[in-house]
């Protein structure tokens, strides 16, 4: 009896977490990335952004080691080819560019500085 009560109960919390959540995707970085003014671990990533009524949004990034990143993206909404990330390398820092889901791509502003 007390493990049906205790799996009910999870499933409840569990259902509860799920009607809360804001839209989520989780990304695999290849190496460590810069976001914005943000150094990023390779690895896994859960990222999470609420509905925006503009072209701006705020992202959260939480990391495998648990830490987590707010970032300010540009927000473009549309059905997409591909998920996934786009990177580039300058300088040999490598910075993420973008972050595609199935129905919108955030594109980050990196001040990506080249030395004179």
């Amino acid at each position: 009896m007390r493990r049906i009560l205790g799996q009910a109960l999870l499933l409840m919390l569990f259902s509860v977490t799920l009607m809360a959540a804001t839209d989520s995707q989780t990304f695999y970085l290849a190496t460590p990335v810069r976001a914005g003014k943000v150094q990023l671990p390779r690895g896994i990533c859960e990222v999470t952004w609420s509905p925006a009524s503009g072209s701006r949004v705020q992202l959260t990034i939480k990391t495998e080691d648990e830490k987590t990143f707010t970032v300010p993206v540009r927000m473009a909404e549309g059905k997409q080819d591909r998920t996934g990330v786009v990177t580039s390398v300058v300088n040999g820092v490598t910075y993420l560019d973008e972050l595609d889901t199935r129905n919108v791509r955030f594109i980050f502003q990196n001040s990506k500085e080249n030395p004179k």
